[in-house]
């Protein structure tokens, strides 16, 4: 059967629009991919983040086995560092290092809580230079990544919290990451 050449004109057009359509389909779905991919390794990073903070204040509380739950469930105020400064750190003002101070279990309890907590680079005023905590190096905004410490007799159970996808909070209230008991 022979088909006159007036007949095929607009096919060639309807073929490239259709063509157009599916691959416009399949450029919106690797869109979508790879925002997903983004999103899923910003929440590994935050996830590894809380991880490490709540691996922190784990070890400092096993290291001060004289500490209560209660000391360290006390929640710091970050505008103000604990007045006992319990660990050495250098002065870059006078080149000198400075000694710890001798701190009670609960003064090393109140220091330890803060720096996990807290932010030396938060400070308005940083009165102690060259003293960073383990939250001086997450990724900004730090402020995404929540510490929740529990006591509940001699067990404190710590929770690590932070913005995923959507904003919400990937790890729900109520589920321990880390308990420590005394």
């Amino acid at each position: 059967m022979h088909i006159n050449s007036s007949q095929q004109r607009g096919s060639s057009l309807i073929e490239v629009l259709i063509t157009l359509l599916i691959f416009t389909v399949g450029m919106l779905g690797l869109a979508a991919l790879q925002l997903n991919a983004l999103q899923g390794s910003s929440d590994s990073a935050q996830r590894s983040q809380s991880t490490w903070v709540l691996q922190d204040i784990a070890e400092r509380i096993r290291a001060n086995p004289a500490g209560t739950a209660a000391q360290y469930a006390a929640a710091p105020n970050c505008a103000n560092p604990p007045v006992a400064r319990c660990a050495d750190y250098y002065d870059p003002s006078t080149s000198a290092k400075v000694t710890a101070q001798n701190c009670t279990a609960a003064q090393m309890a109140a220091f330890d809580r803060w720096e996990s907590q807290c932010s030396y680079a938060g400070l308005a005023s940083n009165t102690i230079n060259g003293r960073f905590t383990s939250r001086d190096f997450i990724t900004p905004p730090d402020n995404n990544i929540t510490l929740g410490v529990a006591a509940a007799g001699n067990t404190l159970t710590l929770q690590g919290f932070w913005l995923g996808r959507a904003g919400k909070n990937t790890l729900a209230p109520g589920i321990p990451a880390f308990e420590v008991r005394r």
